[in-house]
């Protein structure tokens, strides 16, 4: 009989409290550093029926990992791979930060903790559950940006399907009119949901009964297909049943149930599918009996990166605080102040703005923000340009007018009255109307600590298309003229 020695179990427990404890401090420190960002991926889950099933991938992932636990070498510590995966995942994280786009910051903030778990749990313990690890990434809330193109899916097979069950069918864009009633394809109908599950399922499914990819890839994508496929016959099914009970039935509670009775049956029938083309299960490794190469540097160098994160967070990169109200900016010369606008622009939490009015009618209203402000953004889904109540959006045209671009846009009223707005947005000296370069260039400017202003230009004019642009272009000079005076 042989008989381990004190020394050596000393040794063992050392090692082994010394990776818990390496553990806990990482996690403990990446809770702190993206606690804003993760109160907003949390904040989403909860406003949004869509992204509910978030709630659940932290404990489907830990599932995933439980069976391995007995795999994992407790001696391994440290990654150079895990260390170096951080610093592009910080920098996604940064860019969503300062740009103030929470799904690049939420991204980012989970691909940090996986570079942390991986820098912690070394390569090898790393590739065994890389799976579960990586599943992490469905807690983040994204497929919002799909919806338009989804809605305009659903819209169109439901017609077709309409016609070929011989239905009476009105097609304007995303409303369908039918006999009995008008129907409108709105967000929550584009299927957006259900594609977001069934991909998590899919993805949860494939890794369990697959081995290989081919496999996965063809289950994964054909579960996407049907989820869409399968949202445009549930809209067509409920318009049917609507047409059929003279809207008795399908709407109201029975939407929402219907709905989601249909697509459990669809993943029912895919699962059953599936599971005929099943591969052998997976064999888990035994406990490991390996002295693994630790790596303590790299976990240092980790909580290095993290700490100069957390001193640059609290000095340089504060955002700023708005005012409870905007400061008024001072007319220009041969403009008035004006309460009233005809387009009813509305931004909340600005730091500055003014509405004005010259001798030719025409309106001007600015607002400033800052490159990044704890509440309200130049760019958020609840500015509006116009009010979607009174106008409609007839022609939308970019130009030149003077050295700057602007949007041109035609909006028409109930009366059939018309009106054409132009709006530029200034970053500094760049003035543009592409969004995408606006965040991009307020991240830059936010990052690199430079104190320029995020602004609006947002002029309207109601005569002719050609005399607007002359008078606009006209009081393009008094627009940056307000703006030196600001500066």
């Amino acid at each position: 009989m042989q008989m381990n020695s004190p020394q050596v179990n000393h040794s063992q427990h050392h090692t082994v409290g010394l990776f818990f404890s390496c553990g806990m401090l990482l996690i403990t420190l990446w809770v702190w550093t993206f606690w804003p960002t993760l109160v907003s991926m949390e904040n989403v889950w909860r406003g949004s029926e869509t992204y509910m099933h978030c709630y659940f991938i932290p404990a489907i992932s830990a599932w995933l990992i439980w069976p391995y636990r007995k795999a994992i070498n407790l001696t391994a510590l440290g990654s150079q791979r895990g260390l170096m995966c951080l610093i592009p995942s910080l920098l996604v994280w940064l860019i969503g930060y300062a740009a103030d786009i929470n799904l690049i910051a939420h991204f980012g903030a989970v691909f940090c903790l996986i570079s942390l778990l991986w820098c912690w749990l070394g390569d090898d313990n790393f590739k065994l559950l890389r799976f579960p690890l990586l599943y992490l990434l469905f807690a983040v809330p994204f497929g919002d940006e799909v919806n338009a193109p989804l809605q305009f899916i659903t819209a169109e097979m439901a017609v077709w399907l309409l016609q070929l069950t011989g239905i009476p069918v009105l097609h304007e864009g995303l409303y369908i009119t039918t006999p009995v009633g008008a129907f409108e394809v709105a967000e929550a109908c584009s299927g957006v949901r259900f594609m977001i599950v069934a991909l998590a399922l899919a993805f949860l499914f494939s890794h369990l009964h697959f081995r290989t990819w081919k496999k996965r890839t063809v289950f994964i994508v054909a579960l996407l297909l049907l989820s869409i496929i399968a949202n445009s016959f549930r809209a067509y099914f409920l318009i049917f049943i609507g047409e059929k009970t003279n809207m008795a039935y399908g709407f109201g509670a029975d939407h929402y149930y219907y709905g989601w009775a249909f697509f459990a049956i669809v993943i029912f029938i895919a699962f059953h599918v599936g599971g005929k083309f099943a591969d052998s299960e997976e064999v888990i490794p035994a406990s490991p009996n390996v002295q693994a190469t630790m790596h303590p540097v790299s976990i240092i160098l980790f909580i290095a990166l993290l700490g100069i994160l957390n001193i640059a967070l609290n000095t340089i990169w504060q955002p700023v605080s708005p005012p409870s109200q905007a400061q008024q900016l001072t007319e220009p010369s041969n403009w008035v102040w004006s309460d009233a606008n005809r387009m009813k622009p509305n931004f909340q939490d600005a730091l500055a703005f003014g509405s004005f009015k010259n001798q030719n009618n025409v309106e001007y209203f600015v607002v400033h923000y800052a490159n990044r402000q704890t509440t309200g953004e130049l760019i958020g889904w609840n500015n509006q340009l116009y009010s979607a109540d009174a106008w409609r959006v007839a022609n939308q045209e970019e130009l030149k007018i003077g050295a700057h671009s602007w949007q041109e846009i035609t909006l028409t009223g109930p009366s059939g009255r018309k009106i054409f707005g132009y709006f530029s947005y200034q970053i500094g000296d760049v003035f543009t109307t592409d969004k995408t370069q606006v965040k991009l260039q307020q991240a830059i400017d936010f990052i690199f600590y430079k104190k320029t202003k995020a602004v609006l230009h947002h002029l309207n004019c109601q005569d002719d298309k050609a005399t607007c642009r002359t008078l606009v272009e006209s009081a393009g000079h008094d627009v940056l003229s307000l703006e030196k005076q600001s500066n």
